[in-house]
């Protein structure tokens, strides 16, 4: 029997279908690592974020919190929790008295849960509920009682993003905090012509040796996946990617976003990014990094990932002249 208890509304056939494909963690590592597996590449989405290598973005929001009110919060709410590991580190930080974590797959839930009591972290409680359709009045989705609402790697598989964060101003206290960690590029991984082309003349320049996956594969010839592709892994993928970040001045205040690139990182090295280590692997690394901020500072190539801090409003509505970058 499960100990997970789910709230609100299931789509039971996505909810399986998120079983298969994100149930089990060491799924996404079978192939190989990825970008932000690399000590070189959190360095640098580090100083994009929060201007110092040894800050992280999660850690920057709650050192920004802090500059405002004493730590730890009350109660701060995970969307999109999978496995588990944002809520261990709000726990293991003591940055939060009560933290609740929500995610759509019931398998992975379970695979949270058991890592949370495995640790000894007695402040984390786990439901399945669907980011689209939040349970808000049904406990503990108490409107006005969450200090902080966190979404990394999960915000962009929400299909109603207007409701999502009608919902989320409803269930923060006035002025409360909103972060997100989140790909943001084009929806259901649509990417441009141009961006394609960028990405196969730098993967072009590259070995094989560091383009081989571990079942020996070889990665080139870089293209576009269909719709229906990313749709038969995963309906909720990137679904509205693209208006995740010009949505948030509609119900939020002061929003800080900082891009940190990954147009050309997160495809070129997902499942081979384990090469790119040792002397010549971070050399060809550090070159690739270079590269694609090059892009960045002609004009060439846009951000698919960012790092928001919101606020929820204190009394009115958030305004779009409320928007600002930094």
């Amino acid at each position: 029997m499960s100990l997970i208890c789910p709230l609100g509304t299931i789509d039971s056939g996505l909810a399986d279908q998120l079983d298969l494909t994100w149930g089990d963690p060491d799924t996404w590592t079978a192939q190989g690592l990825h970008w932000t597996h690399l000590p070189e590449i959190r360095a640098a989405i580090n100083r994009k974020v929060s201007g110092d290598a040894s800050v992280s973005p999660l850690a920057w929001f709650f050192q920004t919190v802090a500059a405002e009110q004493p730590l730890p919060l009350d109660r701060v709410l995970v969307l999109g929790c999978g496995s588990g590991t944002l809520e261990r580190e709000i726990a293991q930080h003591g940055w939060a008295r009560e933290i609740v974590a929500i995610d759509l797959s019931a398998k992975v839930l379970e695979v949270a849960h058991a890592q949370a009591q495995a640790e000894g972290l007695d402040t984390i409680r786990y439901f399945q509920a669907d980011m689209n359709r939040l349970p808000v009045g049904q406990p503990p989705f108490t409107p006005g009682s969450f200090d902080a609402v966190l979404g990394v790697s999960s915000v962009h598989h929400c299909a109603n993003l207007a409701l999502l964060y009608r919902h989320i101003g409803l269930l923060l206290a006035p002025g409360g905090w909103f972060f997100l960690d989140e790909y943001v590029g084009p929806d259901q991984f649509q990417w441009p012509d141009s961006q394609m082309q960028r990405l196969n003349q730098i993967a072009r320049l590259l070995p094989d040796a560091l383009m081989t996956l571990r079942d020996g594969g070889c990665k080139r010839d870089f293209r576009r996946p269909s719709v229906a592709e990313v749709v038969a892994v995963d309906p909720s993928e990137a679904i509205c990617s693209s208006r995740l970040l010009p949505l948030l001045p509609e119900y939020f205040t002061a929003v800080r976003v900082r891009p940190y690139g990954g147009a050309i990182l997160h495809m070129l090295l997902a499942g081979v990014a384990q090469n790119f280590t040792g002397t010549s692997g971070e050399a060809y690394l550090r070159s690739v990094m270079a590269a694609e901020d090059e892009l960045y500072q002609a004009g060439q190539l846009d951000h698919d990932f960012a790092c928001v801090i919101a606020r929820a409003p204190a009394s009115a509505p958030a305004t779009p002249d409320r928007f600002r970058p930094g």
